[in-house]
């Protein structure tokens, strides 16, 4: 119990409360910044940006300065802006300071460069760390900068002033930009031109957040001003926008309001909504491009609108090539929606669907085993042939269809239609073991045999005298093909001048020649990455989106022939100007003319 009370004594002491006493937060003194009367040499890199804390701006970015130090007039309030950076010369060198948001407040920083004119030494430079304390960051650079003898007297002199008020962050002029920022957008340019980095600060977009909008970013950034407006990097590395009309210089872009209102629609929109609102706006430019330019642009189904679509449903055209074919017919369906009114949102929905079955298609494709062809077997020393449709042993070949079929499959396919008219090649089976077709005929027997029978046991009974070679049984040439008619050779298809096509004739009936079979577009046997187009002209092309290559393939129907040389008139040429070069005697060079007439003298 001592010990307790004891406890509760020392607790009771003024002592304790002392030391558990709240520490009053620290005093914020309002900086005064000392003017100089001296001319302003300063250079605004950037102005940043005002610091806001529920929508004002803390008393420790806050300071008061005198605008003119010639005149007597009240102190102003100003604003250290975050992002700041300015410059001033110094013996032809610039000396630079910068600020930025910190935790308590701004923080400075100051950087100084000097090389060596002759280049034998390294140059000689001042990074001084990030602080809050703006006074003893400047005195500690001018210290460095007198001790090294980096500078001349003179531009120490200058120097040796309140940094706010050399770098200009005291200054009218920065004030009022300053303050414009936080109204009027300001669009900076460090470098030539905008890069789009600086195109996303300028419509408060953040790069990563909003990533699936970066087509309006630079669709913005793409944009012609339009006249009588141009543009121009004015003070502080900011594009400024000129109207030649009125004179009025401003920081917005014409068509900033147009571009943040898409952004924000965007930003509302549902995932299917964005996608609408993109093709609607592709589908606009394609045709006020054609209107335009209507004989440079090129044809709706081309690379350039099939990457463009590709981008905005969420294809790698270059990683899925197969993807191209669909939206080709996605590009053609939706031109055609435009046209009769507006895209609906559930065709987008159908589309993102079968982009998905699309891939998934592919994704099974590839794990499938690689299936061989069965007409194969024909030209090898396998055993057994199978019916392409049912797998049971096959009994005949179908030259025209290309594949080997059972009996009652071959009569089934080939009931009606164009198929009716095929022949097929009934298999013989071997004359020893009575399983395998026979693929080879001896030419001393005149026996026909299977690939194994022949070489294991029909061989050995020949003479050994004679060199024998079997004939191989040709299966796949059609009875057709002897008797000189019409044939459709399945390997040349795709070649040209090698596919027959029926076409329905004038005396159809209009009904049955709308639904007629027509034959498949042939395709390019150039790999899965080369695809089809078409230009204006109608003359097929085939393009890369990997390599981003093209390339053309001659149509025999648009090669003009060669026209025929007169044998005579080359023969009569021969002989003149062999006489030329023998004959010795000088004389004028005759004029030569192809045709009748020849050579005459001039």
């Amino acid at each position: 119990m001592k010990a307790l009370n004891k406890l509760r004594n020392n607790l009771n002491t003024d002592a304790v409360e002392k030391e558990t006493a709240q520490v009053a937060p620290p005093e914020i003194r309002t900086y005064i910044v000392k003017v100089k009367p001296q001319p302003r040499k300063h250079k605004v890199v950037s102005y940043g940006c005002k610091v806001l804390v529920d929508e004002e701006v803390p008393e420790a970015y806050t300071f008061m300065y005198l605008p003119d130090p010639d005149q007597a007039e009240e102190l102003h309030r100003g604003v250290v802006p975050a992002g700041f950076s300015s410059g001033v010369p110094v013996d032809d060198q610039m000396i630079y300071f910068h600020t930025r948001e910190g935790t308590n407040g701004p923080e400075y920083q100051v950087v100084y460069t000097k090389e060596d004119p002759e280049g034998l030494e390294e140059p000689f430079s001042i990074i001084l760390e990030w602080t809050d304390d703006v006074d003893a960051l400047w005195i500690d650079a001018l210290q460095r900068l007198e001790d090294s003898r980096a500078v001349s007297e003179d531009a120490l002199d200058f120097l040796d002033g309140d940094p706010l008020w050399i770098f200009g962050v005291a200054d009218p002029a920065t004030q009022r930009a300053v303050e414009k920022t936080g109204v009027v957008p300001m669009l900076r340019c460090m470098g030539t031109r905008p890069c789009i980095e600086e195109w996303f600060a300028y419509l408060n977009a953040d790069e990563q957040g909003d990533a699936s909008y970066r087509w309006v970013v630079e669709s913005f950034a793409e944009v012609e001003i339009p006249p009588p407006w141009t543009s121009f990097k004015g003070v502080g590395n900011v594009v400024c926008y000129l109207n030649n009309e009125t004179n009025e210089t401003t920081w917005k872009h014409p068509f900033y309001d147009y571009f943040a209102q898409l952004l924000n629609h965007c930003r509302r929109s549902t995932h299917e909504e964005h996608i609408k609102l993109r093709i609607n706006r592709v589908l606009w430019s394609y045709e006020a491009e054609s209107q335009t330019d209507l004989q440079s642009q090129m044809p709706l189904v081309s690379p350039k609108y099939v990457k463009i679509l590709g981008d905005i449903l969420g294809c790698e055209l270059v990683e899925e090539p197969f993807m191209v074919r669909t939206l080709k017919t996605f590009l053609k369906a939706f031109s055609q929606m435009y046209h009769e009114g507006e895209l609906d949102t559930q065709e987008v929905k159908w589309c993102l669907e079968i982009v998905e079955n699309e891939r998934a298609k592919q994704a099974v494709a590839r794990q499938l085993p690689f299936e061989s062809d069965p007409a194969e077997q024909l030209d090898t020393g396998a055993g057994q042939v199978y019916c392409i449709e049912c797998g049971t042993v096959a009994t005949c070949y179908c030259p025209e269809c290309g594949d080997c079929m059972c009996e009652n499959c071959f009569e089934r396919l080939h009931l009606k239609g164009n198929r009716a008219g095929h022949e097929p090649n009934f298999f013989i089976p071997c004359a020893i073991c009575k399983v395998n077709p026979a693929k080879l005929q001896c030419t001393y027997t005149r026996g026909k045999y299977c690939a194994d029978c022949y070489q294991r046991k029909h061989a050995k009974t020949l003479p050994k005298f004679l060199e024998l070679k079997p004939l191989k049984i040709d299966y796949k040439r059609s009875a057709k093909q002897d008797r000189g008619e019409p044939f459709v050779d399945p390997k040349n298809i795709g070649k040209p001048g090698q596919v027959l096509v029926v076409t329905p004739s004038e005396e159809m009936d209009p009904e049955i020649k709308e639904t007629f079979s027509k034959p498949a577009p042939l395709e390019t046997t150039l790999g899965e990455k080369w695809h089809a187009f078409y230009d204006l002209r109608g003359v097929k092309y085939y393009y890369n989106f990997e390599t981003q290559e093209s390339m053309r393939r001659p149509q025999d129907e648009l090669i003009k022939p060669i026209a025929q040389v007169d044998a005579a008139a080359k023969a009569k040429r021969r002989e003149v100007v062999g006489q030329m070069a023998m004959s010795k005697s000088p004389r004028l060079m005759p004029e030569w003319h192809e045709g009748v007439g020849g050579a005459r003298e001039n």
